[in-house]
C-alpha cells in the first residue's frame, strides 16, 4: 500500500486530487494512504492506531464541503477499490465503495437489472450510500440505503466484521444514512438490485423568470399529481453553451428537465405529458418533449450542470410548506445568484417510511442553492451565498438532506431526528470509544463544543 505522507513529493497534488471539484479545503491530512483492497484498509487503519492518528476514508470525493479532508490523521482514498459482482439469479450484487454508480448499471444491465445510483456519473457508491442515496427512481425505490442489505466494515480496532439484519446490525443501521458521520470504514455493500426500466425518456422546458411564479405555483400543486417513476427537477440557472459553460448574456431561467424510467414506453409518455398541462406552456423558450433517452445521456444531462473545473458551495433545506411560502423563496434565490456557474434546485419528493436506518430527515419538497465559482478570487464574496439563504429560510426547514450538507458553514441545521443521532452517538461510544474516526465537519463552534446532536 502507497502512503504519502506531508512534505512527501505528490503529497500536495494528491490531496488536491481527492476533491472532485475546484474547491480545495486548506486542510492537510498527516499522511493518505492509498488502497487497494481490503487488507489495506485493515493495515491503515491499524497503523493510524499504532500512531494515533485519527482517520477518515474517502471514495469519489464528492462531498462539497470535502468533509474527508481534515487536518491530521490519516485519509483513506478508497477509489482503488472499484469491484462489484452480481449474483443475477438473486437479483443482488456486492460492490465496493470506490465503484461509480454508471459502471456498475452498466454491468447490471447485462443482466436486466438496476440500482438507484447517483445522477451524476462519477458520483462513487461509498460516500453515496452511508449519506443515503437519492438516486435515480427513489422517488419510486426508495433512497438507495434501504436497498442495502448487509456491508462489510473494518471497524476502530482494525477488525473487519460483516453487518446484517441478523449480524451487528447496530452497524447495518448506522452505515444507512450516517454519511461522514459514520464510524468505521465501508469495504462492501451488499445490494438488492431491482429490475431495469424499459423505457428510458426525458423532457426538458425553459421558461422566462415572468412565468416563473405561476409555473412553480402549479408544480407545487402537482405534487401529489406526480407518478413516483418520474424524475423531475426545477433547476434556477443561466443559459448553457453547448459544452455546459454559462452563455455571456442571457436572463436566469426556470429549466424544467423530467426523466421518466418506467416499465413501457407509454408509462413514460403518459407521465411526461403532465409537464404539458403548465398553464405556461405556450410561453416556453425551449421544449423537448418525450425524447427517448439512454441512462448514458440522462447522466450526462445531469452532470452538465456541476462541471470538476468549477468551485461550488452549496446547502439544503428539506420542506412541508405551501406554495406561498416556498415560491417566493426559491425564486427569490433565483434571482440573486451570485455568479453565471450558480444554480438552485426544487426536486419533488414522495416521503417515506425510513425503516431500520439511520436516514431520518424528509419532507415532500427538497429545495438547494449552489454557487459556483471559476475565479478563485470570487470565493470570498460567494461562497457564504447558499449557507445565507439557507439560514434566512431555516422557518421553513425540517432539516437537511447529506448529500449536499454544509455542517462546516452551518453546524446546527438539523441533520437527523433527535432519536436516530443520539443513537448514532451512542453506538459511536460503542464502536469507536476512542474516537479513531473523524465524524461530521462541524463549524468550529461545534466542533468545540464536541458536536454531537442533531440541532
Amino acid at each position: 500500500m502507497r502512503i504519502l505522507w506531508r512534505g512527501d513529493e505528490g503529497y500536495e497534488q494528491a490531496r488536491l486530487d481527492v476533491v472532485w471539484h475546484a474547491r480545495k479545503p486548506d486542510r492537510y491530512p498527516d499522511g493518505i494512504a492509498f488502497a487497494q483492497g481490503r487488507q489495506d484498509v485493515v493495515d491503515a487503519v491499524r497503523l493510524a492506531r499504532e500512531r494515533g492518528l485519527k482517520v477518515k476514508a474517502r471514495s469519489g470525493g464528492h462531498s462539497w464541503t470535502a468533509s474527508s479532508v481534515r487536518d491530521g490523521g490519516l485519509l483513506i482514498d478508497l477509489s482503488g477499490l472499484g469491484a462489484w459482482a452480481v449474483d443475477a439469479d438473486a437479483g443482488t450484487a456486492m460492490v465496493e465503495p470506490g465503484a461509480k454508480g454508471r459502471d456498475l448499471n452498466e454491468g447490471l444491465a447485462e443482466h436486466g437489472l438496476f440500482f438507484p445510483t447517483g445522477h451524476c456519473p462519477t458520483i462513487a457508491l461509498g460516500g453515496f450510500l452511508l449519506q443515503g442515496g437519492w438516486g435515480w427512481t427513489s422517488r419510486a425505490l426508495g433512497p438507495a440505503c434501504m436497498s442495502v442489505t448487509a456491508v462489510d466494515v473494518v471497524t476502530a480496532d482494525g477488525e473487519l466484521v460483516h453487518a446484517s439484519e441478523t449480524e451487528n446490525p447496530d452497524l447495518l443501521w448506522a452505515a444507512r444514512g450516517a454519511g461522514s458521520g459514520f464510524f468505521g470504514v465501508v469495504v462492501g455493500y451488499h445490494l438488492r438490485c431491482h429490475p431495469r426500466p424499459a423505457s428510458m425518456m426525458r423532457s426538458i422546458y425553459a421558461y422566462s423568470l415572468d412565468e416563473a411564479e405561476e409555473l412553480m405555483r402549479w408544480a407545487h400543486a402537482m405534487q401529489p399529481e406526480w407518478p413516483a417513476a418520474l424524475e423531475l427537477q426545477f433547476l434556477g440557472s443561466f443559459p448553457r453553451n453547448p459544452d455546459a459553460s454559462p452563455a455571456a448574456e442571457g436572463d436566469a431561467m426556470i429549466m424544467v428537465i423530467g426523466f421518466a424510467l418506467f416499465d413501457s414506453e407509454e408509462e413514460s409518455v403518459a407521465a411526461l405529458r403532465l409537464l404539458e398541462t403548465a398553464p405556461v406552456r405556450d410561453k416556453a423558450l425551449v421544449v423537448e418533449a418525450c425524447v427517448p433517452s439512454t441512462l448514458d445521456e440522462l447522466y450526462e444531462l445531469v452532470d452538465s450542470y456541476a462541471r470538476p473545473e468549477v468551485a461550488y458551495a452549496g446547502d439544503s433545506l428539506w420542506s412541508d410548506d405551501g406554495a406561498d411560502e416556498l415560491v417566493p423563496a426559491f425564486l427569490e434565490m433565483v434571482r440573486d445568484m451570485p455568479t453565471r456557474w450558480s444554480y438552485v434546485l426544487w426536486w419533488p419528493w414522495v416521503p417515506q417510511a425510513l425503516d431500520g436506518v439511520a436516514l431520518s430527515v424528509t419532507g415532500k419538497h427538497y429545495i438547494s442553492p449552489f454557487s459556483g465559482w471559476a475565479d478563485p478570487a470570487d470565493e470570498a464574496e460567494v461562497a457564504a451565498w447558499p449557507g445565507e439563504h439557507m439560514r434566512r429560510l431555516d422557518h421553513l426547514s425540517k432539516g437537511i438532506q447529506l448529500a449536499d450538507e454544509n455542517l462546516l458553514g452551518r453546524p446546527d441545521a438539523r441533520y437527523m431526528t433527535d432519536e436516530n443521532a443520539a443513537r448514532l452517538e451512542a453506538l459511536r461510544a460503542t464502536w469507536d470509544p476512542e474516537g479513531r474516526f473523524h465524524s461530521f465537519l462541524f463549524g468550529d463552534a461545534r466542533a468545540a463544543a464536541g458536536g454531537a446532536t442533531s440541532a
